[in-house]
């Protein structure tokens, strides 16, 4: 449907979020006509502007296509998609989304969407995030923990993809928390290393853990898309077997 990517997660609070505004502002910064979506957000606060997700990426691209297209559901309950739905006497519309899709789809070059949740969460009472991702026709990257817990985690999300033939550009794998003690380091590295060996996909990172980054998400954003993950993350995504014909910089199709 379009040229760009859908980041999705092991769990959640692996740093989705983190990935795709740090993968937006490197695309940004070489000039690169972008977008965004989260399609369906949890545990929004009404009071708390440009710090729900959608808010950020919106900014890390310097883009205001207006809510109601980036982000179309937004529920303050921080729960599962359905059941945050459910609570507010909403369905949740696949159909809905993938109409805001196709708007950004014809106005830039290059669409970034953002998960909710892990895989296989539920968004509607008979489908799952692997559904959406389906109908996009985006490749995935998948980002998950670098940390010990993280090597399943990866696997299984990389099988439940497999299973339903969606294409993987990458996995990232992020530092969420200070790797502060030499086990913690062997955790990370280790993690990494299997994780190569037995993805059979990209493996990037990890990126580095961002001690500041609720105090200054921008700055942060920025050293991560200067980073070295992220940078190969642009090239093998755009270039790699799995992943987008043509430059994320094309103009749009009409």
């Amino acid at each position: 449907m379009g040229n760009g990517v859908f980041v999705t997660g092991t769990d959640t609070g692996v740093g989705k979020t983190v990935v795709s505004a740090a993968l937006v502002r490197r695309l940004t910064q070489m000039g690169c006509s972008v977008g965004v979506m989260k399609p369906v957000e949890t545990g929004v606060c009404p009071g708390q502007a440009n710090e729900s997700d959608a808010d950020r990426l919106m900014a890390a691209a310097g883009v205001d296509d207006g809510l109601d297209v980036v982000s179309p559901y937004r529920f303050p309950a921080a729960l599962a998609p359905l059941a945050a739905a459910s609570a507010q006497g909403r369905v949740i519309e696949i159909q809905e989304i993938v109409r805001g899709f196709e708007r950004l789809v014809a106005r830039y070059a290059c669409v970034v969407v953002e998960g909710a949740g892990g895989l296989l969460v539920p968004m509607g009472k008979d489908w799952d995030l692997r559904d959406l991702i389906d109908r996009l026709g985006l490749p995935v990257v998948v980002v998950g923990r670098a940390r010990l817990g993280g090597i399943n985690h990866a696997l299984l999300t990389l099988e439940g993809l497999r299973r339903r033939r969606l294409a993987v550009a990458a996995v990232v794998l992020n530092e969420t928390l200070l790797p502060s003690t030499s086990a913690h380091q062997d955790q990370c590295a280790s993690t990494a290393a299997l994780l190569r060996e037995r993805a059979g996909v990209p493996v990037l990172g990890p990126l580095h853990y961002q001690p500041h980054l609720d105090r200054d998400w921008s700055g942060a954003i920025d050293r991560l898309a200067s980073s070295d993950p992220i940078r190969e993350l642009v090239d093998r995504a755009w270039t790699g077997p799995a992943g987008i014909s043509g430059s994320p910089c094309r103009g749009p199709e009409r």
